[in-house]
């Protein structure tokens, strides 16, 4: 799209996976967190958040999916927003990473924190809203976005305002439903769907 604002290229501050996973580590050390709010509970999900990013490095990959990003038609450049104290980045990130990897040089992964980059966030919101993960993929020559993903599987998606809409629920109930539902899952959903788009543009 030519009004997108990853149009022109990459912006500034962005990471690898590498670069983020070590961000996160520094700042539960520091406990800090990033983006503007240090709250107490963010502080405390960062701290978590290293054991999610270890155990989501470990899932298997669907076969089907790795085949299918290794013969991209062209070269992509996947932009993924995203921030230290986000579990559903931690359960999500280390898989795309490890796709991105596999590659054989089809695609290489670039994490922009939501709280740098407003105007990415907010050109690529789901259903109205600055939810993250977001995979945005781009083309690696022409900057033409091809698709995006996330911020969570559908069905995580519909556990999470399941959860929310009941008035009884504590936020640490629902993180705690979140994160056993993401590793019961082992990352299978995520794969699935993104498997489904790009067969849906071959």
């Amino acid at each position: 799209m030519s009004d997108s604002p990853l149009a022109a290229g990459l912006p500034t501050p962005a990471y690898t996976y590498a670069e983020f996973r070590a961000l996160v580590a520094g700042l539960a050390a520091e406990r800090r967190t990033s983006g503007p709010d240090q709250l107490p509970g963010l502080i405390r999900f960062t701290q978590q958040n290293g054991e999610h990013l270890d155990r989501a490095c470990a899932v298997p990959l669907l076969p089907a999916l790795v085949e299918a990003i290794r013969h991209l038609p062209r070269a992509e450049h996947w932009v993924v927003l995203a921030e230290a104290w986000c579990g559903d980045t931690a359960h999500s990130l280390p898989i795309l990473a490890r796709l991105a990897e596999g590659s054989a040089g089809h695609a290489k992964l670039h994490v922009l924190l939501r709280s740098d980059h407003p105007v990415v966030m907010a050109a690529h919101q789901t259903n109205g809203k600055n939810i993250i993960p977001k995979l945005i993929r781009l083309d690696a020559s022409t900057r033409q976005e091809l698709g995006s993903w996330g911020g969570r599987p559908a069905p995580a998606q519909a556990l999470n305002q399941q959860l929310h809409a009941d008035p009884a629920m504590h936020t640490s109930q629902i993180v705690r439903a979140m994160n056993d539902w993401y590793e019961a899952d082992q990352g299978q959903t995520l794969q699935q769907e993104l498997l489904a788009q790009l067969q849906g543009e071959s």
